[in-house]
This record gives C-alpha cells, structure tokens and sequence, in this order.
C-alpha cells in the first residue's frame, strides 16, 4: 500500500485546517448582518481549537493562515480600513494565541482520553476552551484594533463582548458537530453518533429557522422606520420652501401695495430677511413691462437711483442678442435687487429676453403660483452649488402701480441641507432633483451617494416612477420615493439604502447569540444522554448475558440465578434514575441563556438592546415557570349600564383629571384651572367612576375646541337634606363656541357641529351624547351655554348622597388594606396590541395574573376594529407595528371620539418618546421591560372599573 511521507502528511493537515477556518470564517461573514456586519457567533474558533487539539503544532500554521487570509478578506470587503498584510497577520497570530491557549488549558485539566459521556469532563471543556480561552484573543485583538485606531473608545467594550461572545458561542456549538465527524479527536468516542448527528441537525435547522424569522422582523421595522424618515424629510423640505413662498409674498405685497418704492426701502425690508435666511442667495423685485412703459420706467428707475447712489447707473439690459424672439413686446426688469453689492450688474436685467428664465415667467403668469427655473450654478469665488430661481408672480391692484414677479435666488443644496438637518440616516442616501431636467445637472441635494451613481438614478427615473425599474430596487433594496410641490412645479425626493438595516441591529444578534448557544449546549447534552443510554444499554445487555447463563447453571445455583436477577434489577433502577436526572439536567441550557441574558439587563444597555435582552429573559423564564392557577374573568355585558353606591372623594377625582390633562393644556398653550366654591362635603356617596366619565368628556372636548386662552372647572355643592346633596360642576372655555342651531344637537349621538369641525378636531360626536345619557341615568341634569367665537360652558347637576361616619371609617380601612397589601385589587378587559407573540404572552401572564381579562390584537389596524366593535377598560399600545402603528392607531381611536385610557407599551423610554405619545393622544407611557408594580400602578391609575 501507499505510504505518504510525515512531510506531505503535515502539509495536508495544514492545508485541511486551513481551508476549514476559512469555511467556517466565510460562512459566518456571509450571514453576518449589515451595516457593520457584525457575526453573533464565529464557529471558525472551535475548528482552530478541535485542530490544535488533534494534530498539535502542524495545526497552528494551518490556523495562522487561515486567519491571516480571512482578516485581509474582511479588510477588503468589510471594513472601511485600507488592507494591511501586517494587521492581517498580527491577527492572524492573535488566534493561534487562543488555540495554543485553549489546548494548554484542556490537556493541563483533563486526560487524554476524554469521556465526553461524563457532564464533569464537558462542564471541564466548556469551562476551560469556550469560555476562559476566548479571552484572550478577544482582548488582545480589541486592544490592537483600539491602538490602531479602527475601534473607538465609545465601541470598544461592545466590539470586545461581541467578539469574546462569537468565540465562545462558536466553539460551544461547533465541537459537537466536529466530534461526530471526527469521533477519534481526543482519543474520545461520541456513542450513538447517528442519533447524536440527527438531534443536532434538527436543533440547527430550528435554530435556523427562528433566526430567519426573526431577522425578517427586524428587517420590516428597519421598513417602517424607513419609510417614516422619509415623511420627515418631505415634511421638513415642503416646510423650508413654504417659507421662501413666504417671503416671496411679503416682498410682493410690500412692494404693490406703495405707490413709489424706493432702493433704501427696498434694501430696509429685505435686508433682515436675506439675514434670517442664509439659504437665499439673493432677492429682487422684477417688474413687468409693455414695450410702450418700457422707456418711461428707464427713466424714472434712473432718477431714483441717481437719488440714492450717484455711481449707480439704471439701464434695461437684454440678456440675449435678439430681445422680440418669442418676447411679444414683454419685459421683466429687475428693478430693485438685494445685496445689490454683490448683484449691481443684474440691475435693469431683461430677465424675460432669456429664453428659459422666459418660460419660467410665462410658467408662473399662466398658473399664478411660485414657479422655479431649472437648476442652475451659483458660483461664489472657487465654489460652486445648485440653485434655482424662484418667480412669484404678483398682478397689479387698483391701489398700485406695480405689477412683476417677486424673485429668489436659492441656494438650493444649502437650503435642503438646513431642512434636512437632524434627519439624515447614517447608512441611508439622500437624492433631490429636478425630474423634468433631461439634459445637464438635475442635482439639487445629494448625501451619501457619488455623483455617477446620483446621476445614474435620476437618467432611470421614469422607469422608476413606473415602478418597473428592478436594477435600482435591486441595489436598494430600502427605496423610498417623494414628490415634492414647488409652486406649479415639481421635486423629486429620493431616499436610498443598499442595506436592509438601518443600523447594527444588535438586540436580533443577541438572541441569534442565544439561540446558537441554546442549540450547542443541547448539543452537548444529547452527546452526554447518547452516551450514557449507550452505557446503560451496554450493562443491560452485559446483565442480561450473565442472568443467561446463571439459567443455564440453574440446577446447579439457584442462589447465583437469585444474585443475577438482584443485578439485573439494580441495573434497571439505575436506568430508571439516570433518566429522571437527565430530565432535571435539560434546565441547564435555559438557566445559561437566563444567565447572559440577566447580566446584559444588569450592564445598562440602549433601550433597543435591552428590549431584546428583555425578551430573551422573559422567554427564558416563561419556559422555567410552572402554571400553578389559572384565573376566572367574569365578561362586562356590552351595553349595560350598572351605578356603583360608593364612597369617594371628590377632590381625588379633581386631582386624576389635573394630571390627565395638565399636560394636553400645556401643550396647547392654554390654562387650566380648577376651583372650589362654597364649602363642599369632603365625602359622598355614588358611582366616582362615571362622575369622572362625564368629566373627562367635558374637558376633553373644551381643551379640543379651544386654542387660546383657558379652561376652568368649578365645583360647588348644594345640601338637599341630612342625607343627600346636589353636586353643580361647570366647565367653561374660550374656544370656538357652538351656534343656537349646533347646540339643539349637541346631545345627539353621532352629531357635530359640522363637518368642517370633524375634519378640523375628528372625533364621532358620540362624547356629549354619552355623557348626556350618565347624567340623567344618575338622576341629574346637564345644561349647555355658548355662542361662536366666545366659548362654552356645561352644567352638570348631580345628587349624590352624604355617607354616613361608619362608611367613611369603612372606606379607610379598605383603602389602608389595599395600601398594604402593595396592590390593589382590579378588575377589567385589556386590550394588548403588540405584533409578537412572544411579548403577548408575557404581557397577557403579567396581566392575568393580577385578575385581568386580556384580548390580544396583532398590529394597529386590528387594534381599531376591536375598540370600535369591543368596550375595554385599558389599551396597552404597541408602538412599532407592522399594517399600522401605535401613534396612527392611538390617533384614529381618539378621533373615533373614544376616551378609553392608552398607555404606551413600548422599549422607547425617552422623554421625546413619552411626549410624543402623550401628544398623539395617549394618556400614559409604560417603557418595557418594565416591573410589576409599575403595571399595577398604571392599572390603578387608568382602569376606571374597579371592584
């Protein structure tokens, strides 16, 4: 037979070792997710241990290279560093530092010949080559690249965790796969190996697949998010040019409604302008002219710049050779122009004799709307950026003389710039142009992407606007498109990303981590119960040999045969218990992800990052909880009114309502007040939560229909006998005020002022008539008074009685009991809006188990059907959703006219993110991963049912 030489046979080692580093590297590099392409886990570390391990110093060439190559390869397409050799094999010799490492550790603690059958000698393994090994390279490497300059001070720990991370959960999951498949590393024989190769084929495609659905996830909110950017910068683009529109207006108006205007007053007026607005390159005033007014105009512009600077001289000046082609006896002079320091030779320009600023003009006449020119160079000393001009045109009146156009020139580049500030993403591109352009530059703005490329999209963009492009669809994959109005004519606004991810989504890396890890310690474990069933059967069979034979040496010892039976026996109860331990064993894995996922929690993250840290802790421990009850809800029939007789306290309720609506009047600049007149019960009897329904109802509509001025509530009692009182509340406003014809409908269900008021302020009209139904349900009254323009004013009459010393007594004790006891006791229907199903779960547990009936709705859209159709006491609003989001569900639901409490239910735990909840009409803000006091404190605060 053949017989290889031990020369070739290490150069084929290495060669095998080599390659299976950087398969393994590569692969982790292709599902590495961008941008960054940060890898949660780097398998191609337990291939450099397995190889160090087995073929000792021929491996550490093999892994040397392969790194060295796979570090220049990231260099290359990966990173933004310029391709070093030098870094690339310092690196390269960094992991064979951790393989040298990781090998001196496991043969200086366990023996040669490896018992992977025993959890000691795994637990030993794990210990030493996947967790303390790893910290070498990963330090090491870190430092190197911090002093390099490639990582940041602000990266460094994250980069170092991922790194130290990707190595030990690499190797955890890796080993198993190769011990299969190399069943003589270690000297160590895996038992069983085709069920040990099965088990772990079927956890890694599970794996897989729940890695694969949940990057989907990630990458539809990087969608939303996306496409919400984009509404932001058309909102703030259309803002910016609204307000040169704006200025173009007031020059306008200033100067048609001045029967003479003169440089100086021209100058005054829109010097300050040009200041505020440094994207305006420049400002005029070009009239119109026939050719008869023509010389009379030279004329009398002469003088008056002759008056206000003598080296000035006005001439109408013609922009191209022939003034008549196409003119029609049609002139537009500029007659004032500011800065004219700069702009003194434009004086007296024929604008209308350039044949595309004339189609401009003629544009502008014809629609009477602001009109831009193409895109032009504004050059300034050696820089040069897009601009346009702007023309708004502006006809004569019967007070005025002038009649021309108020023109701008803007800087456009600087202007969107401005507009755009703030919102730009870092991984995202930004194209502005003029679409209607098809020869020269239609670049008006671009960021991130080249000029070819720019120039590329926009020769493509009727394919585009057709929507049947792939080539850009397919290099941008996140591709948002925006038309913006300029006057009468149009922008185009594109947002480009060649990534699916906006950022490092780093929450999914976690818990791909996790589920890798899970996957790998599983591993392991079927590796120790093959093994150990492999023994059992082993001594079965052995037992079941010698209780042969002991039968066919009956006659000759019965008590043999009674000692073979006896070892039988023992050997069962030994498989019996050897599988009830391994059964106990199986918490092992899950206690390792609660373990990483806890010390995370435990390390302050970004709120994105601690929100999947969340989950992984929640799943983990929703899986180690044991179910001991299951609680009752009793339904709340649909419709049916039911008056509790409760003692209550009415400044309690004055108070709950300051602090639901404090803020909402703030926000719209107005004051809220509440006063107390006379000397009032401090204690009554009735249904508190409907009083405060109907209040509710009254002050959201007066903070709704007013937008200045102030809001007040007064409150004052009138004893009707020993036992009874009528309480007399009025809320009065300053707002919009109602006709006679709206207020004989105010009551009605369904009714509104017109309907002009609901598209204005939204809402169904059903508020007053619910409120209306409550008070006469509880024997009261409720009247209304107002006129347009002066405000509104409702009377609630109610009777209420006056509890008695003892129910008072009564009601302290209950109210002391419950203070103790840390919660209250609740009652109500939730409705959970959240997209996962995982969140559901661990919401509707929290919620149950504190005697709460939940109904589930999967996105926003649901959301709104549920409340229109379904009565609930709470909503926990989900923010970012898929089909709609919170914000736009919270919106319809509040325009529907439904007041039921929303509190946000998200990971977004800012102060910007609690405001901005408030503002879109949410009453309350619960950050996740949030305490169960916090849920109950809310519940107490929001759930107007309670038993």
């Amino acid at each position: 037979m053949f017989q290889t030489s031990p020369l070739l046979q290490r150069i084929f080692a290495v060669l095998i070792v080599m390659a299976g580093y950087l398969l393994f590297g590569t692969i982790s590099m292709l599902v590495a997710i961008p941008p960054g392409y940060a890898t949660a886990v780097w398998p191609a570390a337990g291939v450099a241990l397995l190889a160090a391990l087995l073929l000792g110093a021929p491996a550490y060439l093999g892994i040397f290279i392969g790194a060295s190559l796979l570090n220049f390869g990231i260099s290359t397409n990966y990173s933004e560093a310029e391709p070093s050799i030098l870094m690339s094999s310092t690196m390269g010799a960094f992991a064979v530092l951790q393989a040298f490492v990781g090998r001196f550790l496991i043969r200086a603690i366990i023996p040669r010949s490896v018992n992977f059958n025993r959890a000691s000698a795994v637990a030993k393994f794990i210990l030493l080559g996947g967790i303390i090994s790893p910290l070498f390279n990963a330090t090491i490497s870190n430092i190197f690249l911090w002093t390099q300059g490639i990582i940041s001070d602000a990266d460094f720990f994250k980069n170092w965790v991922s790194w130290y991370m990707g190595d030990a959960i690499g190797i955890i999951f890796i080993v198993p796969w190769l011990l299969v498949f190399l069943p003589k590393t270690l000297s160590a024989r895996v038992s069983k190996a085709r069920f040990v190769l099965y088990s772990l084929i079927s956890v890694t495609l599970c794996s897989a697949l729940l890695g694969y659905l949940v990057t989907n996830t990630e990458k539809q909110k990087h969608s939303i998010e996306f496409g919400v950017n984009a509404n932001v910068l058309e909102r703030s683009l259309t803002g910016q040019l609204a307000r040169v529109s704006d200025i173009l207006q007031a020059i306008a108006g200033f100067v048609r409604i001045q029967e003479q205007v003169t440089p100086a007053e021209f100058r005054t007026f829109v010097t300050e302008l040009l200041k505020r607005n440094p994207a305006i390159h420049g400002l005029s005033w070009n009239e119109r002219l026939s050719e008869r007014e023509l010389a009379a105009f030279e004329s009398a512009m002469q003088k008056q710049y002759s008056a206000f600077d003598p080296d000035i001289h006005f001439a109408v000046k013609s922009l191209a050779a022939s003034t008549q082609d196409g003119a029609n006896g049609i002139h537009v002079v500029v007659s004032y122009i500011e800065p004219l320091a700069t702009n003194v030779e434009a004086l007296g320009l024929d604008v209308y004799s350039n044949a595309s600023r004339r189609e401009a003009l003629n544009a502008a006449w014809r629609t009477d709307s602001l009109y831009p020119t193409v895109p032009i160079n504004l050059v300034q000393g050696d820089y040069a950026e897009p601009g346009v001009l702007l023309f708004l045109p502006a006809g004569q009146i019967s007070e005025s003389e002038h009649g021309g156009y108020a023109t701008g020139v803007l800087k456009a580049q600087s202007m969107i710039a401005t507009a755009f500030e703030g919102a730009l993403l870092e991984h995202g591109a930004v194209l502005v142009f003029d679409p209607d352009v098809t020869e020269g530059n239609a670049t008006l703005f671009r960021n991130n992407i080249g000029e070819k490329e720019a120039n590329a999209v926009i020769s493509q963009w009727a394919a585009i606007r057709d929507g049947v492009d792939q080539q850009i669809t397919e290099k941008y994959p996140l591709f948002e498109k925006r038309i913006i109005q300029v006057g009468a004519r149009q922008w185009v606004l594109l947002q480009l990303s060649e990534s699916q991810f906006l950022y490092q989504p780093w929450g999914v890396h976690l818990l791909l981590a996790g589920t890798v890890l899970f996957a790998g310690l599983l591993g392991w474990f079927i590796i120790i119960v093959a093994g150990h069933t492999d023994e059992i059967e082993f001594q079965v069979e052995r037992r079941t040999l010698d209780l042969t034979e002991a039968n066919s040496r009956l006659r000759e010892s019965e008590k043999a045969q009674a000692e073979a039976v006896k070892e039988a026996q023992r050997s069962n109860r030994a498989k019996s218990e050897f599988l009830a331990n391994m059964s106990h064993e199986i918490r092992t894995p899950l206690n390792a992800i609660l373990g990483l996922s806890r010390l995370g929690l435990a390390q302050n993250p970004p709120a994105s990052f601690g929100d999947k840290f969340s989950k992984i802790s929640h799943s983990g421990e929703l899986l180690l909880a044991i179910i001991n009850d299951i609680l009752d809800f009793s339904k709340i029939e649909a419709q049916k009114l039911q008056l509790e007789h409760r003692v209550f306290s009415l400044k309690d309720i004055v108070s709950q309502l300051r602090d639901l609506f404090e803020e909402q009047a703030k926000a719209k600049g107005i004051a809220l007040n509440f006063r107390f007149e006379g000397k009032l019960t401090p204690w009554m009897l009735g249904d508190s939560l409907r009083l405060r329904q109907v209040l509710v109802n009254l002050l959201s509509n007066a903070i709704k229909f007013t937008r200045h001025g102030s809001v007040t509530m007064t409150c004052r009692a009138e004893k009707i006998s020993e036992s009874a009182s009528e309480l007399i509340i009025t809320v009065e406003d300053t707002g919009i005020g109602m006709s006679a014809s709206q207020l004989s409908v105010v009551f009605d269900a369904f009714t509104q002022a017109d309907s002009s008021t609901s598209r204005k302020y939204g809402g169904t009209g059903l508020g007053m008539a619910i409120s209306h139904r409550l008070v006469t349900a509880m024997e009261g009254k409720i009247e209304v008074s107002s006129e347009e323009n002066q405000g509104t004013c409702f009377t609630v009459s109610l009777p209420f009685g006056i509890p008695s010393e003892q129910d008072v007594a009564q009601y302290r004790e209950q109210s002391k009991s419950a203070t103790a006891k840390g919660q209250a006791v609740t009652s109500g229907h939730i409705l959970v809006v959240e997209d996962n199903q995982i969140n559901q779960e661990v919401v509707g547990e929290q919620l149950r188990q504190i005697g709460l009936q939940v109904s589930y709705a999967d996105n926003g859209a649901l959301a709104v059907s549920a409340v229109r159709e379904n009565t609930y006491d709470l909503i926990l609003m989900d923010i970012q959703m898929p089909v709609m989001d919170g914000y736009e569900a919270t919106r319809h639901i509040r325009d529907a006219g439904i007041t039921t409490p929303i509190v946000a239910l998200t990971a977004a735990a800012m102060v910007e993110d609690m405001r901005k909840a408030k503002a879109c009409g949410m009453n309350d803000h619960l950050s996740k991963p949030f305490r169960q006091e916090e849920m109950i404190r809310v519940l107490n605060q929001w759930i107007t049912h309670r038993d």
